[in-house]
């Protein structure tokens, strides 16, 4: 694994804060050229270490959102894991799945637009799986810092 440098961090930061900086105006922030800052960029996303996506605030939409943690029986196998978690990914209303090492071994974000949609959502995540040994449902309510991104406005 790639130790990232102070430069990729800034760069990262940078990002993070305006994910739609252009190359040009990285490299002014960072004092590089734009050749070299492009460079960094496409080698840290094509190595996997950084993607730039957008981010939805539920809280300000008003949308309800919740996290699951999900305790797995330790004797489910490896590929039945893999199948459920692959099921996960393809929900829709799923925006975080986070494996854990723990008590717990799933942490599961799923939002809707509705309460009870929400509700139906997390119920089909937890009916009739023989494998979920025990959750912990906990309902977000306001989001404060995700994926690094501080919310200022919230403090307001």
């Amino acid at each position: 694994m790639k130790a990232l440098t102070k430069r990729d961090w800034e760069l990262v930061r940078l990002l993070r804060d305006d994910g739609r900086l252009s190359d040009a105006e990285l490299a002014r922030e960072l004092g590089l050229s734009k050749s070299a800052v492009r460079w960094r960029r496409m080698n840290l996303q094509n190595e996997g270490y950084l993607k730039v996506t957008a981010f939805l605030r539920f809280d300000k939409l008003k949308y309800p959102y919740a996290y699951i943690l999900l305790k797995i029986k330790a004797d489910i196998s490896r590929r039945e894991l893999l199948l459920f978690e692959k099921e996960l990914m393809d929900m829709e209303s799923v925006f975080t799945l986070v494996e854990l090492l723990g008590n717990y071994t799933l942490l599961v974000g799923v939002f809707s637009e509705e309460r009870e949609s929400l509700l139906r959502e997390i119920d089909s995540i937890l009916r009739g799986r023989e494998y979920i040994q025990d959750y912990i449902l906990l309902m977000g309510v306001k989001t404060l810092k995700s994926e690094g991104v501080i919310f200022l406005d919230v403090l307001k």
